[in-house]
């Protein structure tokens, strides 16, 4: 019999692997502060950098947290600026004004912000820019006809193109693109009806536009897509005036995420999607009797999880919002220190590695008790094969 030197570890392996190692405790993240009191997060790439904006008196301007260095981005010769999105290679969009006093829309590369102009208007502004550069947003046009209502544009190479609207509309709004080129946002349809100017959630391809399918009550749009084309946002409900749910779509069909607290207004929003399909935004929640306020959410595919169960309440924060999500579930948010609302501040929400259970650890220990036998019976094998 010809014994191997791999058997020790090979037992190791099959231990680790036995049923109940694999389990383990809720994932739990550690809060890192990006900003100061006032600002709140935005968006987040695959390598952890934060972009949002800074508020210090009557002033608002845009900000990268990027390796642990924070940088006030300043704006177009204007006042204030926000930052909307930020790709993997650092570029950034927004909005900020210009010398003229009029907001337009930005791309922040290699240390200068770059005004997009708009659509022949006044105003636009930029929310998504993917790995390929394409940025999208909303911008108004010259077309008096339009009531001053924005168009969604793209732009890439230098030129903003409008996307276009449902039919019969006069305005649309584009929030997300991913690197296959698909965006999503919303647009109005049909003419004005009392007492709003409805819009409905829908993604622009081929040059179309495309309705998903939004509910017949209330508003709906699209916030954020992943590279599979699953898109979230907020879908109308009908018992709270202007309120959502969030919802996903994927391959055709919505649902319906529900909020984190049925007792609080029933309200609730996604704000971004990952590769691996989790969803992170936010959600009302009863805070007394008399009042309420919002928490941000995360989920895996089993309810809306609120992220205050997955941090230390010792640290104090209290998380109101989260923006976005990378693939290595890495979280944008914003928190306010005991839930005052007067110290809120942009944060990073890292995902500790789990530990195992101890039901894994003691199969691990068995793991490590059969090497220590093998080892034990090792000796007596040796000087047998000597013998041979």
């Amino acid at each position: 019999m010809r014994t191997s030197p791999r058997f020790p570890r090979l037992l190791l392996s099959a231990a680790l692997a036995l049923p109940g190692t694999a389990a383990m405790a809720d994932p739990l993240y550690n809060i890192t502060l990006l900003g100061g009191t006032g600002s709140a997060a935005s968006d987040i790439n695959r390598w952890g950098d934060v972009v949002g904006r800074a508020t210090t008196g009557d002033v608002t301007h845009a900000f990268v947290n990027a390796g642990g260095t924070y940088t006030d981005l300043g704006t177009l010769g204007g006042t204030n600026s926000n930052a909307n999105g930020i790709n993997d290679d650092g570029q950034i969009v927004g909005g900020a004004d210009n010398g003229a006093g009029q907001y337009h829309a930005f791309l922040y590369s290699g240390g200068g912000m770059n005004d997009l102009g708009t659509l022949g208007g006044a105003r636009s502004e930029a929310f998504a820019i993917n790995n390929h550069g394409l940025v999208v947003g909303e911008a108004n046009n010259a077309d008096p006809a339009t009531g001053g209502f924005p168009q969604a544009f793209g732009y890439a190479g230098g030129t903003m193109t409008s996307l276009g609207t449902l039919p019969g509309a006069l305005g649309s709004y584009a929030y997300a693109v991913n690197n296959g080129g698909l965006i999503g946002g919303a647009s109005h349809e049909g003419p004005f009806t009392v007492p709003e100017y409805p819009y409905y959630a829908v993604t622009y391809s081929g040059g179309a536009v495309h309705k998903i399918g939004a509910p017949e009550l209330g508003d709906s749009a699209i916030y954020g897509l992943n590279d599979h084309g699953a898109a979230v946002g907020g879908i109308p409900t009908s018992s709270f005036a202007h309120a959502s749910h969030a919802f996903i779509y994927d391959h055709g069909s919505i649902t319906d995420l529900g909020v984190l607290d049925p007792a609080a207004i029933d309200d609730s929003i996604a704000w971004d999607i990952n590769n691996h399909g989790q969803v992170v935004g936010t959600s009302a929640v009863t805070v007394d009797a008399d009042h309420y306020g919002y928490h941000g959410f995360l989920w895996t595919g089993a309810g809306l999880v609120d992220l205050n169960t997955l941090v230390d309440p010792a640290a104090g924060w209290v998380i109101t919002d989260a923006s976005g999500i990378n693939d290595a579930q890495q979280i944008a948010a914003t928190a306010c220190y005991g839930g005052v609302t007067g110290d809120c501040r942009a944060v990073r929400l890292d995902l500790v590695p789990a530990v195992p259970e101890p039901g894994a650890w003691a199969m691990l220990g068995l793991g490590l008790g059969l090497v220590g036998a093998w080892k034990r019976v090792r000796p007596m094998v040796a000087p047998a094969r000597r013998m041979a």
